[in-house]
């Protein structure tokens, strides 16, 4: 089945069967692209006892996840938006946990925020963005574009990542690979809280990059 959308971006849908009728239902374009009037998740990875990967430091993906997410968080409320966490604080949420949360809030967008690793502390290093869906990706290929101003290797961007929090088709959604929190030059920048005031400042730049594109398209 292909749907012609009046709108160049893709906003999400929802495939389900009502009886033995097969039902597609295209959320609409948000009126206003406004940060001001949008609902945006912001997804701090791991917690509690998933604590994500650890730096050489000891420092550990889900901490610095959480300092990244609430930074974002305050941002994004600055610019008006209405923000919506997984969590605020340092505890377990299971993935389907989280799947089912924003299934029931139907965010406008969904930024899900990590940290990377590799077996190499000095030459694998790098930002990264990862989407599932082709329709999602100028989310992550805006996103990207900022992150890269902050001087960090360019790790590029991948598509059709099985990733839980990307399988939701109900709105577009980003996996930021903020660096790798194994890289011992990275993990001492990240975890100097200005510089995640910078991560997520560049974020909500691409977040506004993205919706201006959509502004243009429509």
């Amino acid at each position: 089945i292909n749907i012609q959308l009046k709108n160049k971006q893709h906003w999400g849908h929802q495939v389900y069967y009502k009886g033995n009728t097969l039902v597609i239902k295209i959320k609409q374009q948000p009126k206003s692209l406004a940060l001001k009037n949008l609902t945006i998740a912001v997804d701090a990875g791991h917690g509690g006892s998933n604590t994500g990967a650890q730096g050489l430091t000891g420092v550990v993906e889900k901490d610095l996840a959480l300092a990244v997410s609430l930074k974002l968080q305050r941002l994004l409320e600055q610019e008006g938006a209405h923000v919506i966490m997984t969590r605020t604080s340092e505890k377990f949420f299971d993935n389907k946990e989280r799947i089912l949360f924003y299934r029931d809030s139907i965010p406008d967008l969904l930024i899900s925020i990590h940290l990377n690793s590799a077996v190499d502390p000095i030459n694998t290093g790098g930002t990264m963005l990862f989407y599932r869906y082709s329709g999602f990706r100028p989310l992550s290929d805006a996103i990207y574009k900022r992150m890269l101003e902050l001087g960090l290797n360019p790790g590029g961007i991948t598509g059709s990542f099985n990733f839980m929090l990307n399988s939701p088709t109900e709105y577009p959604n980003a996996l930021v690979e903020t660096l790798f929190i194994s890289n011992l030059e990275e993990e001492a920048r990240v975890i100097d809280p200005a510089f995640q005031q910078q991560i997520a400042e560049k974020i909500v730049l691409g977040i506004k990059d993205f919706l201006d594109q959509a502004k243009n398209n429509h």
